[in-house]
């Protein structure tokens, strides 16, 4: 067990949570009454563009290619480092997702529209309808674990990657899909899913997680 990753985790959750909470009892409802002010401007639309980067569909799409790539190489030249950060980015980016979908179901939150339509705000416990997985952002996790583990296979490209995962996680809320807890909930997942994966998949070489 890493015990500086499982403390850096257990910190950064409950500083998640308490985040969180405030978000959601003070500041979520103002922030998106705002955005809901921009509909048909310049900046929503440009927001919309930039959310279809981490579209479910596309995501599914980019896996498929990369495992089957990755499966692909790994027979013909072996598991070579290139080939090992691919397979990592795959797995990491899948595990990743199939944690967050769990999370947006348990959890049930009702989605802007449902506040701006029908006056619904809050937790729907393990809804099945699209208008109440709010809760994690399913853009923002896919995003920040994609970005995560390219910026751990890729560390010189750490800051343009990481900013572009913010970029795209703000956008979310610029086109009032999701409330800024949701952005925020869904970049601690897309991280430490990524980071424990990452060490998981390094346990024969005891090296440090970070990125450097």
């Amino acid at each position: 067990m890493d015990k500086r990753l499982l403390k850096t985790t257990g910190w950064s959750a409950l500083g998640t949570v308490l985040l969180v909470a405030v978000f959601f009892l003070f500041l979520d409802r103002p922030i998106d009454t705002l955005a809901h002010g921009l509909q048909g401007g310049a900046v929503f639309t440009a927001a919309q563009s930039i959310s279809l980067v981490a579209d479910h569909d596309w995501f599914n799409v980019w896996l498929f290619l990369g495992m089957l790539s990755g499966g692909v190489l790994a027979l013909g030249r072996g598991l070579t480092p290139g080939v090992r950060g691919l397979l990592f980015v795959c797995v990491a980016v899948a595990l990743t997702m199939l944690m967050g979908e769990t999370l947006k179901w348990f959890f049930g939150r009702y989605r802007p529209v449902m506040y701006f339509e029908h006056d619904l705000y809050g937790f729907s416990w393990f809804a099945s309808k699209g208008k109440m997985h709010s809760f994690p952002s399913g853009h923002t996790f896919r995003i920040f674990s994609a970005m995560t583990a390219l910026a751990l296979v890729w560390p010189r490209a750490r800051v343009p990657l990481l900013s572009f995962a913010v970029l795209v996680g703000v956008s979310r809320v610029l086109v009032t899909r999701h409330y800024p807890s949701d952005i925020i909930a869904g970049a601690f997942v897309g991280i430490f899913c990524v980071l424990w994966v990452w060490r998981i998949m390094r346990a024969d070489r005891p090296a440090s997680i970070s990125i450097t």
